[in-house]
């Protein structure tokens, strides 16, 4: 449930269209009922809306139209929404769902006593809608919003003066409205105060320091509120209480009267109370008094527990000095005592450490000839183990060789044979080839024969300054035609000149035995 800011009044208005209703109910607190008027269109419209917050009531030609619920009801309020009707349709009051919190104060109350005292009281209320939709046609056309603010003025006016005609002065301040935690905690010390005695019980150690605890306590609290009536307190408890019940008593009163027009009281508050200026002054005066004794026996009681508290820091001063002074004998004594010890100690380790030197000593000597014997005994069997393995590698290393060498000439054996074997196929292959091969070199070699003798005869031929004599030609003439082209290639690579190469060929011709041809080559 929401509530509105407080306001001193209760009022319809009239307002443009529907949608200017959240504005305008938010502008003015004090409204509960808006009247939206109906625009002007050119063409007749055949729908309406309706706002979310706000119980509506539609009319038909001024006449209060009904609509269906949820659950097919009959009921006078339309949901919010957009609706479609006909355009004699409209929207003809908005009544606020928020409860409202309406202030009613009432001045110049006479109390018991004859003062007079203003009270201002705060009145939660909302339209009962929810509960019965008839409510809200009731409370629009029957007690409108002007008529219920006057009727909370005159309830309220008359319960807050016959409660003010009941009560004293100083008792008036305990019907202002407290809250539950605070009630709650004015109930506990009422319902403690009046609890009835009980028989005297034997307390044990912790109990009674508690006890004592507890009026060591009451005691402070005492000089902080002034030592006034004891039965003040559970007076203004009862005056609280009887505050908290008479709320509610006019909370019932009011439903009572204001529920059948449509109207539920959710809170009654009484928020101030005031009283003339010389009851305020006196009141103070009162007050003051009070925390003017409570301050002085505050002040003479610091004073004197400033004064204990001086003595027993003093004596406690006094009692750490001669503690200390105690102490300081005592530890220079301690001080001496450790130090003939330490050094009855440090004799005793001198002693000690030469004994453990000379020991020490001898036991190196010891050591040093055992560890010599066993470093021989060692480097013997060392340099036996290791001709031992000498002699056991040289073994194995030659019986490996032999072995290596078995497999060696086993494999060049092996190889010798098969080289021989290859060696063998490939002189019958070379054999075969030279076989096949020999018809035709023979062949390629009379040919290149004969193109020789044939350059050789043309050589010849062209040159003039060659002159061939003999008996007869044939095979020799032939011979020395071949020599002669042969030497004639060695003298163009200037091997010889003309006068060597016509000498070799005369003693080639007389070397042959058979001078039947002679070659001159004139210069």
């Amino acid at each position: 449930m929401s509530y509105t800011e407080p306001t001193e009044t209760l009022t319809s208005t009239d307002i443009w269209s529907v949608g200017k209703a959240n504005q305008k109910f938010g502008e003015d607190k004090s409204l509960l009922i808006a009247r939206p008027g109906k625009k002007i269109w050119r063409f007749p419209s055949f729908w309406f809306t309706i706002p979310e917050g706000f119980y509506a009531l539609v009319t038909r030609h001024g006449a209060l139209e009904y609509t269906k619920d949820r659950n097919g009801n009959k009921t006078p309020l339309w949901p919010a929404g957009f609706h479609y009707g006909p355009p004699w349709l409209k929207v003809s009051h908005l009544v606020t769902k928020q409860a409202v919190v309406f202030n009613t104060p009432v001045r110049g109350c006479r109390t018991k006593d004859n003062v007079r005292v203003d009270v201002d009281v705060a009145i939660v209320l909302r339209i009962m809608g929810e509960e019965d939709p008839e409510n809200v046609p009731k409370f629009v056309y029957t007690v409108s919003a002007e008529g219920l603010q006057q009727q909370l003025i005159d309830a309220q006016a008359e319960a807050v003066r016959n409660l003010a005609r009941s009560l004293k002065h100083t008792e008036v301040f305990g019907i202002r409205s407290v809250s539950q935690e605070e009630l709650a905690s004015v109930k506990r010390s009422i319902d403690k105060n009046r609890s009835p005695g009980v028989a005297p019980v034997i307390l044990n150690q912790s109990e009674e320091l508690a006890e004592i605890e507890e009026e060591k306590n009451a005691e402070n609290e005492t000089d902080m509120i002034g030592a006034h009536d004891e039965y003040d307190p559970l007076e203004a408890g009862f005056n609280t209480e009887t505050g908290a019940s008479v709320t509610q008593t006019m909370k019932n009163r009011l439903n009572a009267q204001f529920k059948p027009q449509g109207v539920e009281i959710l809170d009654v508050i009484i928020q101030q109370i005031a009283v003339p200026k010389v009851i305020q002054q006196q009141m103070s005066n009162k007050t003051y008094v009070i925390s003017q004794n409570a301050e002085q026996r505050m002040q003479q009681k610091y004073d004197l527990q400033t004064l204990r508290e001086n003595e027993k820091i003093k004596t406690l001063k006094q009692k750490h000095q001669d503690m200390k002074d105690e102490l300081q004998q005592a530890g220079q004594l301690s001080v001496k005592k450790e130090d003939i010890l330490l050094q009855k100690q440090k004799a005793i380790g001198k002693a000690k450490l030469l004994d453990i030197n000379t020991k020490k000593e001898i036991e190196v000597g010891k050591i040093s000839a055992m560890n010599g014997r066993e470093v021989q005994k060692i480097r013997d069997k060392t340099r036996l183990e290791a001709m031992k393995i000498t002699e056991n590698s040289k073994a194995k290393s030659s019986i490996m060789q032999a072995e290596t060498k078995a497999k060696s000439d086993k494999i060049e054996a092996k190889a010798d044979l098969e080289c021989s074997r290859l060696n063998s196929e490939g002189k019958k292959a070379r054999f075969e080839a030279e076989g096949i091969s020999a018809p035709l070199n023979r062949t390629v070699n009379d040919h290149n024969l004969a193109l020789k003798k044939l350059e050789a005869q043309l050589a010849m031929a062209s040159n003039e300054k060659l002159i061939i004599t003999g008996t007869a030609g044939g095979e020799e003439a032939n011979r020395l035609i071949l020599t002669e082209a042969t030497l004639n290639d060695a003298r163009k690579n200037s091997v010889m000149d003309s006068a060597e190469t016509s000498a070799v060929l005369s003693q080639l011709a007389v070397a042959s035995g058979n001078a039947k041809v002679r070659i001159n080559i004139s210069s």
